[in-house]
């Protein structure tokens, strides 16, 4: 792990707030020794988490000062001095007579302890808070990359229904003109197979619908044939890959019938009468 790597995983974080290991603490201290930018991400998520405590620091409640002046008040009874409630107030004129009132009263180190606990209590729900606040914007911010995930996959979906339906409306008006001639081409030789022929006559397209064909074998492919004066004409090779409607074929002036042969892959320069699967005339 670089040094970029081990700022952005999240491990100084979790040793600032004491979250961590001592393992892991010990690997920041490394670090920080190490790396001076690692020392610096330290430092700054030091002074964001004092920022936010003082930006989100909530005012204590009234009664927290009574419950520490009255703790004061114990300690100060157990240990023998006086009570801040009757302190002795002792007015001391210095050499330059400005009035200095010293407090005999309350220990300085009982005070200054409970004001620490409370600022601890202070910063470590505001730290609380702001983990919890930054948890929910990383859940927010996942949910909303999914949302738009989402989003763009509706929208391919949407425009490749709406590509179908393009070619689909396509199909349907070449079927509807009336210069198209469509051509039912029966199975011959027992193949059970049956395909639509769709000829234009006057622009000369040849539009093929395949209702029906075996799958053919490894190395194999159906080829279909024009036959034109007598003689076939070579008007296209067939790709039974799953696609509805209308398949484009090569252009033909001119036909008496239709077929379709199985050949070798890629195709043959002259049909193989042995192996014709559908027929259909003009």
């Amino acid at each position: 792990m670089n040094v970029q790597e081990y700022i952005e995983s999240g491990s100084i974080e979790s040793c600032v707030l004491g979250l961590a290991d001592a393992a892991e603490q010990q690997e920041m201290e490394r670090m920080c020794a190490a790396y001076p930018e690692v020392q610096a991400a330290r430092e700054a998520f030091e002074a964001s988490l004092e920022a936010s405590a003082m930006a989100g620091a909530v005012a204590p409640p009234a009664a927290l000062r009574d419950s520490l002046f009255t703790a004061l008040q114990k300690e100060s009874q157990q240990s023998g001095s006086t009570p801040l409630a009757s302190a002795k107030i002792t007015p001391v004129i210095s050499e330059k007579t400005s009035p200095v009132i010293e407090m005999k009263a309350v220990k300085e180190s009982g005070w200054k302890k409970y004001l620490a606990a409370a600022s601890i209590i202070l910063l470590a729900g505001s730290a609380a808070l702001n983990i919890y606040l930054y948890n929910r914007y990383q859940r927010s911010s996942l949910l909303y990359q999914d949302l738009l995930a989402q989003q763009q996959q509706l929208a391919e979906n949407n425009s490749t229904i709406q590509t179908r339906v393009n070619e689909l409306e396509n199909d349907l008006g070449r079927i509807r003109n009336p210069n198209v001639q469509p051509i039912k081409m029966t199975a011959v030789n027992n193949t059970n197979s049956l395909t639509t022929v769709y000829w234009d006559s006057t622009s000369a397209e040849v539009y093929l619908l395949v209702n029906q064909l075996p799958k053919p074998a490894a190395g194999k492919q159906y080829q279909l044939w024009a036959i034109v004066d007598g003689k076939p004409v070579d008007a296209g090779m067939i790709d039974l890959k799953p696609k509805e409607g209308l398949v484009k074929m090569k252009n033909i002036p001119k036909a008496e019938a239709f077929a379709i042969t199985l050949e070798e892959a890629g195709g043959s320069p002259s049909p193989t009468l042995t192996a014709m699967y559908v027929l259909g005339k003009v």
